[in-house]
């Protein structure tokens, strides 16, 4: 992973620079489809090259269309605090998508590729060109420019997704106005700039390739915003390594040798005694995290382009349909 595309900017007036550039108006447009009314964007071709900096001052994003509109979903409907700005270009090489996202709190703990960053503060793109629900791509981007890449294989009726599954050519990059992990510093926020290669799409993405002036995909863009923080985050984490170690004994005793649940009217009097002890040392830190995780949720705002509604951000029949345009 090239870390060396994250550059730190200070001063409030870089992003504000950013968002006023990007401005030339307001992407709220809808179309129909089978699950309703969802967004509507035109991706134009790029006039000039794209240099992925973080940046996003090229004449391409400065003519391209705005997204305003991210709406939160999952749970607490209402304002959006930190607010996300995107839009989307292409050429013949690659989709380019930029985010610049209001943060007073750039914050990250997860530094290396596929670490778990839907744990913590991501944009994140998917995109599913021909609209199956099948065989979609899934990537998200933190404020230290790492990131997660994943081939979501289908999302009903479980998710089943490969992490091993990389996108060939990637090219991400971050710039934080202010610092990231200092709670002390005040931040404007962060920009992301990330290009896709066609080609990364072609074989494993269903109707992946580079598509003509026209062709219609669907996709969907989202971030997570947790004021919480990072420390807030550390806190549960340090909870959560005391206790897997204990979850995974009592999973051990009410497991058999295949796996299968057994019930615990099958242990012997020894194995209950022993699962009643790990589950009394359980309680005090499960009494302790729960509160620093409903502090930690509640502190979070998902938000998406076009809104879903069901099983998290994995609701394809919800996402966008982009159309490219010359």
């Amino acid at each position: 992973m090239d870390m060396g595309a994250h550059r730190r900017v200070a001063g409030p007036a870089i992003l504000i620079a950013v968002v006023v550039a990007l401005a030339t108006g307001a992407a709220a447009e809808q179309t129909m489809t089978a699950a309703g009314a969802v967004g509507f964007y035109a991706v134009q071709r790029t006039p000039t090259p794209i240099r992925v900096d973080g940046s996003l001052d090229e004449l391409g994003w400065q003519l391209a269309e705005q997204i305003n509109g991210f709406q939160r979903i999952l749970h607490q409907y209402g304002r959006i605090e930190r607010p996300t700005r995107a839009k989307m270009l292409w050429d013949d090489e690659a989709l380019y998508v930029g985010f610049a996202n209001t943060d007073p709190d750039a914050w990250a703990i997860c530094a290396s590729e596929d670490d778990p960053m839907w744990t913590e503060e991501v944009v994140e793109v998917f995109i599913d060109p021909d609209g199956d629900g099948q065989a979609y791509l899934e990537l998200e981007v933190n404020p230290l420019n790492a990131w997660v890449d994943l081939l979501v294989h289908r999302a009903l009726p479980r998710l089943a997704a490969d992490a091993d599954w990389d996108i060939a050519g990637l090219r991400t990059a971050v710039q934080v106005h202010g610092s990231v992990n200092d709670s002390l510093a005040a931040d404007t926020g962060w920009t992301v700039e990330i290009a896709i290669p066609w080609a990364a799409m072609e074989g494993a993405i269903g109707g992946g390739g580079r598509p003509r002036p026209g062709d219609e995909w669907r996709l969907n863009l989202y971030r997570i915003e947790r004021t919480g923080g990072r420390r807030l985050k550390q806190q549960i984490d340090a909870l959560q390594a005391e206790t897997k170690p204990l979850l995974d004994q009592v999973e051990a005793r009410l497991s058999t040798s295949s796996g299968a649940h057994r019930d615990e009217t099958a242990l012997t009097r020894k194995q209950r005694q022993e699962l009643t002890r790990l589950r009394e040392r359980l309680k005090p830190l499960v009494a302790r995290a729960e509160p620093l995780q409903k502090l930690y949720e509640d502190g979070t705002e998902y938000t998406a382009w076009s809104p879903t509604w069901r099983q998290g951000f994995h609701d394809p029949s919800r996402f966008g349909v982009v159309r490219f345009v010359e």
